[in-house]
């Protein structure tokens, strides 16, 4: 790969990344900050894009046009939808859909089969690699995308974001390969805006752990 994007929603979920990255230049564009330079012996570019799915989608496509990525791995926090994802698991997100719209819509033009985005396989695959050098549980299985919080959510969704499928619809239209990273900051057990702010660093570090696994996984299947 040329150049792997890493998008994340806040400075606290991008912040673990920035003195990995090697020979970091930073870029104002779009009235974000991209950082560029290498990490795990690849070329690297790491973003910030605002919570939301407008603010993922705008992002997620400057990495593509400006920077011309080759993947973009999303890396951050969500909240856990089922008993098995537990505070600080991880859940590598084989697919997206959106919980607080007409998903229909989706299925008009440009065409989809259905209005699911799904994780790109080399890149699942890579992170099932990554997985098994991992301490704590990782999942695998759907995440659900809203602004807000409706109370409708696809049974099987393990996670809650609001930013994995408009990400991975920009990537899906541009056919970039696109896989998400999330680990779980609060749940149906431990819930809560006091929840999320007391687990939030914590799991952050250990998506873009994950994420940084990810890059060496790719590194070495290069080589």
């Amino acid at each position: 790969m040329n150049r792997v994007g890493i998008l994340c929603a806040t400075p606290r979920e991008l912040q673990p990344f920035l003195p990995e990255l090697r020979d970091r230049q930073v870029e104002e564009y779009a009235m974000h900050a991209f950082h560029t330079g290498s990490m795990e012996g690849l070329p690297v570019v790491a973003v910030c894009s605002g919570c939301g799915k407008i603010n993922a989608a705008v992002t997620a496509q400057a990495l593509i046009d400006r920077w011309q990525t080759d993947a973009v791995i999303f890396s951050g926090i969500a909240g856990g939808m089922t008993e098995e994802t537990c505070i600080f698991n991880t859940v590598v997100c084989t697919a997206s859909s959106f919980h607080d719209t007409n998903n229909d819509i989706y299925t008009d033009f440009p065409v989809m089969p259905e209005p699911v985005f799904y994780a790109d396989e080399r890149l699942l695959a890579i992170a099932r690699s990554a997985a098994a050098r991992m301490t704590h549980p990782v999942h695998y299985g759907p995440a659900t995308t809203g602004d807000i919080f409706t109370g409708h959510y696809p049974a099987d969704a393990l996670c809650i974001d609001m930013e994995t499928a408009a990400a991975a619809h920009a990537c899906y239209l541009n056919r970039v390969p696109f896989i998400a990273i999330r680990s779980i900051s609060d749940n149906r057990e431990d819930g809560g805006q006091e929840a999320i702010n007391r687990n939030y660093d914590q799991a952050a570090r250990m998506s873009a752990c994950f994420t940084r696994e990810m890059l060496r996984e790719i590194k070495k299947q290069a080589l």
